[in-house]
């Protein structure tokens, strides 16, 4: 069963119809299995929950198929968010049944939920043959480009998205996740080919839109980003990398007190992700408020501290204040971890006299801005398909 996403009130009026043309039928023919199967689809396609039930509860009555029952049952607990209901009969379906990509999709389906990447991926593999010619189930493949997404397997997720998408294997769904990949692994062109390759065939997916605008902004073409954008923000208006892409869109339209709000949004949605805080501290540093611009690094800093870029990052703010000797040890902590480190080098041109006005910081933020438009630090990907909504 696929998730079913949320419909039009017109389209539930009339899947209400049918619904009620269904009961109709198998009232007539109560012993019909295939036709009661039927009603607990429609009945879970418009969210009514009792009837669903209902038709669970008679068909383990009837007995003849329970295993496909039972699976039933435990997608309708997936959409009432009963996942540990919905864990327990799936782990009881594998253990009985000869394998099935519904189950270990499903299965992969809550570990992701939980966080658990790891076991989504090694739920999926099984499914994930390495021979590319090998027809692999079409919610599989975006679940798992999302897994090894979040394991920071981008090379090789990449690879496994190219070998079938070359063989015309990859659904457009999977492609836009594949695009995303793209952006976090620095590869933009690649990015784009996919991005544009996954819109053209009718897949509007956040995956695609957020990595097209990502693409846009690397071309520093912030109209254009501001469209993806917008598409974006209304499929998932509560999505944290929506919000830290319009937070970096605004920094480059220089519109540093909107791009404020955006990225104070975005970091408390995923409090997690080093680079949105970094973005939120070097906004607040060009808006002049060195407080919040010296929270925000150390923010990022509490989640990672082998960052040199956070420790570069303090080096500045401590460069402004004065802080000499603080700033020369966060700059010989930031060059040791990375000898490149462009928030180091700034943090030393202040140090010098050569950087302090609110120019020379713009051009720092552009800078930075320039050396990585993609997220830093940990892939974000709370982007996961929602599960449909049961009406109580």
């Amino acid at each position: 069963m696929s998730a079913i996403l949320s419909r039009s009130s017109q389209a539930n009026s009339e899947g209400s119809k049918r619904l009620d043309r269904l009961l109709g039928f198998l009232h007539s023919d109560p012993q019909n299995e295939t036709l009661r199967a039927d009603v607990f689809e429609q009945a879970f396609d418009v969210g009514n929950e009792e009837v669903a039930e209902q038709q669970i509860a008679a068909g383990l009555e009837l007995g003849r198929d329970p295993n496909a029952w039972r699976f039933r049952e435990a997608h309708l607990r997936m959409a009432q968010r009963r996942f540990e209901e919905a864990e327990d009969l799936l782990t009881r379906l594998k253990q009985q049944m000869e394998p099935q990509p519904a189950i270990s999709h499903n299965l992969a389906f809550i570990a992701a939920l939980r966080g658990d990447y790891q076991a989504c991926f090694e739920e999926l593999q099984p499914w994930t043959s390495k021979d590319p010619a090998v027809e692999v189930d079409p919610s599989i493949q975006t679940l798992w480009l999302k897994s090894l997404h979040h394991l920071s397997k981008l090379e090789l997720a990449l690879q496994w998205a190219e070998q079938r998408r070359a063989l015309g294997k990859l659904t457009p769904a999977a492609i836009g996740v594949a695009s995303l990949i793209a952006i976090d692994a620095d590869q933009t062109v690649k990015a784009k080919e996919l991005a544009d390759q996954a819109l053209a065939a009718g897949d509007g997916s956040l995956e695609a839109l957020l990595a097209r605008a990502a693409v846009a902004l690397a071309e520093r073409d912030t109209r254009r980003a501001h469209q993806y954008l917008q598409q974006a923000m209304q499929r998932a208006p509560d999505n944290g990398r929506c919000w830290s892409t319009l937070g970096l869109a605004q920094m480059l339209d220089m519109d540093i007190t909107t791009a404020r709000q955006s990225l104070r949004k975005a970091v408390t949605l995923m409090p997690g992700h080093i680079g949105t805080w970094h973005s939120l501290g070097w906004a607040c540093l060009v808006d002049k408020d060195i407080d919040a611009a010296q929270q925000a690094f150390e923010a990022a800093m509490q989640l990672d501290r082998n960052f040199g870029e956070s420790h570069g990052a303090l080096a500045i703010i401590a460069a402004i204040r004065g802080q000499r000797a603080s700033a020369i040890e966060q700059i010989r902590r930031a060059t040791g971890l990375d000898k490149n480190s462009l928030s180091a080098g700034y943090a030393q041109a202040i140090l010098n006299g050569e950087a302090a006005d609110t120019r020379s910081l713009q051009n720092a933020m552009h800078g930075l801005l320039s050396n990585r438009l993609a997220p830093m630090g940990e892939p974000i990907l709370d982007l996961l398909p929602p599960m449909p909504n049961i009406k109580k």
